[in-house]
């Protein structure tokens, strides 16, 4: 078995922007993305708006070169006008060219 050290790059933002974001993503040339619903509190509270909706967690495996475009994207875009965080980390995958 052979592993590839790629980047995860994870998001977590409001359930409104998730189908924008996602497609912004996408535009970047990744191969995919996973996307689920997300709980939890920080500086701007508990997620509780009028909808009842939940915040999303987005993750994506990718080369660090697109790591470092989305992590820019996100920052410029969406940090300061929606609850919103994002990191990278190191992972090393199985079947990494799917992801390079």
């Amino acid at each position: 078995m052979q592993l590839h050290p790629l980047k995860l790059v994870t998001i977590v933002t409001e359930q409104i922007v998730r189908a924008q974001l996602v497609k912004k993503i996408m535009d970047l040339g990744v191969a995919g993305c996973t996307w689920s619903e997300a709980q939890g509190t920080g500086t701007r509270g508990a997620r509780s708006d009028a909808t009842g909706e939940s915040n999303v967690r987005i993750e994506v495996v990718c080369s660090a070169d697109l790591a470092e475009q989305i992590l820019t994207m996100v920052s410029r875009n969406y940090f300061e006008n929606y609850a919103c965080i994002a990191w990278q980390s190191d992972v090393t995958v199985v079947r990494g060219a799917r992801y390079a």
